[in-house]
């Protein structure tokens, strides 16, 4: 019965993100939001008739949308990459979709390395997650140059 009903359901080439994840369970949950594009960025508040500035918390410039807030937005995409950094990595930073990708792939690894890689890209997006609700509802964020490398 469990495979009739499989059947049609869709496939998603980013479950190994989350699913069996050593990530923290929080940044777990704000993950597989962020990756059904279900987290209530401006854009979608916006959409819901919600009278709010759309503009991106951290560069103040361009409309916060879950693309833009992962990793186009500069503060993101440094924070980013001196993750990767960290972790030994150097390679140039996608958009969503491509880091999603990327993560997907690492994550169906079982090599400790790849498992890192899922972790860290989790905790990243939990991270950038709670600076921009910092910078929403306490009007206050750690700025980059704050960040350890």
């Amino acid at each position: 019965m469990y495979k009739h009903l499989q059947s049609g359901a869709s496939h998603v080439h980013w479950k190994r993100i989350t699913c069996n994840s050593k990530a923290s369970p929080k940044g777990t949950f704000i993950t597989w939001l962020a990756l059904q594009n279900r987290l209530p960025t401006k854009d979608r508040l916006i959409s819901w008739d919600i009278d709010i500035s759309g503009e991106c918390e951290f560069c103040l410039v361009h409309e916060e949308k879950l693309t833009h807030l992962f990793f186009e937005c500069q503060y993101s995409k440094e924070i980013w990459s001196r993750v990767l950094t960290q972790m030994g990595m150097q390679r140039t930073i996608q958009t969503w979709d491509d880091e999603v990708r990327w993560a997907a792939v690492q994550s169906r690894s079982t090599k400790e390395r790849a498992k890192l890689c899922s972790i860290a890209f989790i905790e990243t997006v939990y991270a950038v997650w709670i600076q921009r609700n910092s910078s929403v509802f306490n009007d206050h964020y750690d700025l980059i140059e704050l960040l350890g490398t």
